[in-house]
């Protein structure tokens, strides 16, 4: 069991660099829900327990207005690799963070949990794990997690060899998986997985069913 750095503050990663297409180009991170952009309640919710807080992105200007009341905190990344999808948005982010640890999201949840990232890093911290996921109503969500520096090596020989599949990365690192009961001892609820992926799931989200 390696031995791991001690008193590293968590970094916040938001991944709102994709292309968008099964919105037909609409950002994501724009969509609003009760009135503020899923972007401004994650910043919300990610700055009650990060030090740092990472955009990955390929340009600032669309989301100056969410992040003009952060001042300089948040910083906006691009992709190392573009076009290779949230691993490259992983990797970009364990590249800059300053400490060891990331909670990552991507920009299409509306319903992210610090409660839901605190628990899951309790588990990765515990299991000395390189990242930290959940798993609700059987499926892992890869882009609700807490990722340790330790998996970068991995990160980069993936896209090194133009392999970008998120869920092979878990394959190949030590995971833990935390089951839907995990959260529910905790009083955590499970919608912090919910995401946006096209107009249909907006519609529904919206209309709240």
């Amino acid at each position: 069991m390696r031995a791991e750095r001690t008193g590293s503050e968590l970094t916040g990663v938001i991944l709102a660099g994709g292309q968008n297409r099964r919105m037909n180009g609409r950002s994501k991170a724009l969509l609003t829900l009760e009135g503020r952009t899923f972007l401004e309640r994650q910043l919300r919710e990610l700055s009650r327990i990060c030090g740092e807080l990472l955009l990955i992105a390929p340009d600032r200007a669309p989301f100056e207005r969410e992040l003009a009341p952060y001042g300089g905190r948040v910083t906006v990344l691009p992709d190392l690799h573009p076009g290779q999808g949230p691993l490259a948005g992983l990797e970009a982010a364990l590249t800059a963070a300053g400490g060891d640890e990331l909670w990552l999201v991507g920009c299409d949840m509306p319903y992210v949990s610090a409660e839901a990232a605190i628990a899951l890093r309790e588990l990765r911290q515990a299991n000395t794990a390189d990242a930290a996921v959940a798993r609700v109503s059987g499926r892992v969500h890869p882009l609700h997690g807490i990722y340790h520096r330790s998996g970068l090596p991995v990160v980069q020989a993936m896209l090194g060899e133009q392999v970008s599949r998120f869920m092979l990365y878990l394959d190949r690192v030590q995971l833990s998986v935390a089951e839907e009961a995990y959260f529910t001892e905790r009083g955590i609820g499970t919608n912090f997985v919910r995401n946006v992926n096209d107009p249909e799931d907006y519609v529904r989200l919206t209309s709240g069913s």
